[in-house]
């Protein structure tokens, strides 16, 4: 009997590895971004004064007002994504994470292509005004290029995706119309925007593509964008915060494929950094 016991244990060991080695080697692979916002990740917790960074930008973002963090299990049935991890919940007007000029620990990011993506729930509709979900700008404030997104005063979705190169007087707005980006409040949702410049920005919902807009709007990497707000879209502008939760929030330094943007969302806690697999095994070892 112990020796079955023993080849049992050696089984499982040996799949565990296995399984672990394939979720690293499936983590890791695409490209890497440049602002990696995530709770789980960057191991949040309640009294930290700001959210870091993951990215490879580095640096953090400081915290206003009292985004609450919570933890949990986030679904997405249709998608049979699941994942036990951490979020920020924003309940009051002015909880956001956001600073009011560059300098410190701030990340630069340099961007002409980009891609957004947020792992969001939205909770119901605006707590004050406007209801702004995240916005990254250059120096000065809404001058020079940046990128905010609204969300729908009733929380369905998006209202607007705003990109700007002010220097040279260009702007897109582009509403729900165009970009399709309406979606259930109270459920959780991987939406990505991937913006080519000077071409199109094209939009995703669970991995699926649902729109693609058509926009002259180009942008440079000379321009330095480091003011950065999440919950809001500036901190001058925080009191317009969104009724919503957030546990990811990155931007990568190119145009994802449809590919890689499957990966960013099925790829994302392939690896689980608390250590609860290790945890899951000993259990299972004690209990044989």
């Amino acid at each position: 009997m112990r020796n079955y016991t023993v080849c049992i244990i050696a089984v499982l060991g040996m799949a565990l590895n296995l399984t672990l080695s394939f979720s690293a080697a499936h983590a890791q692979a695409g490209p890497a971004p440049v602002l990696d916002f995530d709770a789980l990740k960057t191991d949040q917790k309640g009294g930290d004064k700001a959210w870091r960074n993951a990215g490879t930008a580095g640096g953090e973002v400081e915290r206003t007002g009292n985004p609450k963090l919570e933890e949990g299990f986030i679904e997405i049935p249709a998608i049979r994504f699941k994942q036990d991890t951490k979020w920020y919940t924003a309940e009051k007007s002015g909880s956001t994470f956001s600073n009011a000029a560059p300098g410190g620990d701030v990340p630069i990011v340099n961007l002409e292509d980009f891609t957004m993506g947020l792992l969001l729930r939205i909770n119901g509709g605006l707590i004050r005004e406007e209801h702004h979900l995240v916005g990254l700008q250059a120096n000065p404030r809404e001058q020079v290029q940046n990128v905010r997104i609204w969300l729908d005063q009733n929380g369905g979705g998006f209202q607007n995706v705003s990109i700007a190169q002010g220097a040279i007087g260009a702007r897109a707005d582009l509403r729900v119309g165009q970009t399709q980006m309406s979606f259930d409040q109270g459920k959780w949702h991987w939406v990505h925007l991937v913006f080519r410049s000077g071409d199109s920005l094209t939009c995703y919902i669970n991995g699926e593509k649902v729109s693609e807009s058509r926009t002259t709007v180009k942008w440079n990497k000379k321009h330095h964008m480091n003011l950065h707000a999440i919950f809001s879209h500036s901190r001058p502008e925080a009191h317009r915060t969104c009724n919503c939760s957030i546990s990811v929030y990155r931007v990568y330094d190119q145009a994802l494929s449809d590919a890689e943007i499957e990966q960013d969302v099925h790829g994302s806690f392939a690896v689980d950094p608390s250590g609860k697999l290790a945890t899951t095994w000993g259990k299972l070892k004690r209990g044989i």
